[in-house]
């Protein structure tokens, strides 16, 4: 062990944090939190509606889910400074690429390499490396970490706005290029695979006997027998039904104009549910450190329930109870990145923890690919968006059975060394 640990010097961990977040930020924010920006002028461009041009983000949807496939396995095998480095970099050229297209189909070859980078970064980077540097307040930095996806979405959106009017969306995506490759490259070099690489152990890991090489070993249920059991496939179900919840987001500025509010509101409340999210990620977090995982699970469902609850019922009563329901909605999208992580560590240990969360954010990432368009679906078949936020409250009911009865299950199955 290092004096630094010793005295409660600086750890490394808080590098490993800082890294996350300046990816998080830029790489993973850029591609997703601050895409919409362009859905409008890029299509118009281009000749092709806006939908057709959006299929590129469900194909980055969809190859981030295949990728998933194997990337847990990945992460397992080799450097993560040189996986995260690689990722970024594909990131910068693939928005360089954008700055140069001409056409749609562009955006879809494109769209392919970005998710399949996006496996490892938005999906597996900051669960998998907080898990690994950190044996205590694993929950906070987590939330922390990925809350920056929305500071991202926040500083950038803005900013993207602007150079599109003044100097159009090829700019700008030049801009995002050079943004991911100034500060996402640096940060992915700063990352460092385990703590023992440093000579380090855990953030929070206080244990003295012994050296580094001699701490306690990882603890877990294998993959081998994860993939045999009911309660990982109950845990598949639980993350998809939680990520599928989380595309409510993008209906409700259509669903606050059909209140007879401005689209200027309606794209008020979404980023609501936005601030909601980046507030909601941090809070859980805390919770899931100083009470537990299933306390964070009961906080984040109750809020969105609670919000989609007050703007079916009360929504007509002023921009405000729209506000604060969507602020309450994005508690429970935080869920997606920090209740669902933490409630497969807290369930399947951490001795496989990287393959099987890699096989749990495949259900997450085809959910999002899913549930981007049938939640129109279901709008256009019913005609209410009351009926169908009744129906996303009735599916975050499930996702608390599903992650209680995971949880449950999982006590009774030996967590095992490697």
């Amino acid at each position: 062990m290092s004096d630094n640990q010793k005295n409660g010097g600086f750890h490394y961990a808080y590098v490993i944090v800082i890294a996350l977040c300046g990816i998080m930020g830029t790489a993973a924010a850029l591609t997703f939190n601050a895409a919409g920006v362009f859905y409008g002028p890029v299509s118009k461009a281009l000749g092709v509606g806006k939908g057709t041009f959006a299929i590129y983000m469900s194909i980055i949807c969809l190859a981030a889910a295949l990728t998933l496939t194997f990337a847990g396995k990945v992460y397992a095998k080799v450097n993560a400074r040189t996986i995260l480095t690689t990722a970024v970099t594909v990131i910068a050229l693939s928005f360089f690429a954008m700055s140069r297209s001409t056409s749609v189909y562009h955006f879809y070859v494109i769209g392919a390499f970005m998710g399949a980078c996006q496996a490892f970064l938005l999906y597996l980077a900051v669960p998998t490396m907080i898990n690994r540097w950190f044996k205590t307040r694993t929950g906070f930095f987590l939330g922390l970490c990925s809350a920056f996806t929305g500071v991202g979405a926040v500083i950038f959106n803005p900013i993207a706005g602007s150079v599109i009017t003044n100097s159009g969306w090829q700019t700008a995506y030049l801009i995002y290029a050079i943004v991911t490759a100034v500060v996402g490259i640096p940060c992915a070099l700063l990352i460092s695979s385990y703590p023992s690489d440093k000579g380090l152990k855990p953030f929070g890991d206080t244990g003295e006997a012994g050296t580094v090489t001699a701490a306690a070993p990882v603890t877990g249920i294998s993959y081998s027998v994860a993939l045999k059991s009911s309660y990982f496939y109950i845990a598949l179900l639980f993350a998809f039904a939680i990520a599928f919840v989380t595309n409510i987001n993008a209906y409700l500025p259509s669903y606050a104009t059909s209140l007879g509010m401005t689209l200027t509101i309606g794209a008020t409340v979404a980023s609501a549910s936005m601030f909601g999210n980046m507030f909601g990620k941090i809070i859980l977090g805390i919770i899931i450190d100083k009470i537990n995982v299933m306390a964070g699970l009961v906080v984040g469902i109750a809020g969105g329930i609670i919000g989609m609850g007050m703007m079916i019922f009360m929504g007509k009563a002023g921009v405000w109870v729209i506000m604060v329901g969507g602020f309450l909605y994005g508690v429970s999208y935080a869920c997606n990145n920090v209740v669902v992580p933490m409630t497969i560590r807290k369930a399947f240990g951490s001795r496989d923890y990287s393959q099987i969360f890699g096989n749990v954010s495949i259900a997450a990432a085809l959910s999002s690919t899913i549930g981007s368009s049938a939640w129109g679906f279901v709008i256009d078949g019913t005609g209410s968006y009351a009926l169908t936020l009744a129906v996303a409250c009735g599916i975050l009911v499930l996702a608390f059975v599903l992650g209680y009865a995971v949880m449950s299950m999982t006590k009774k199955v030996p967590h095992t060394a490697e």
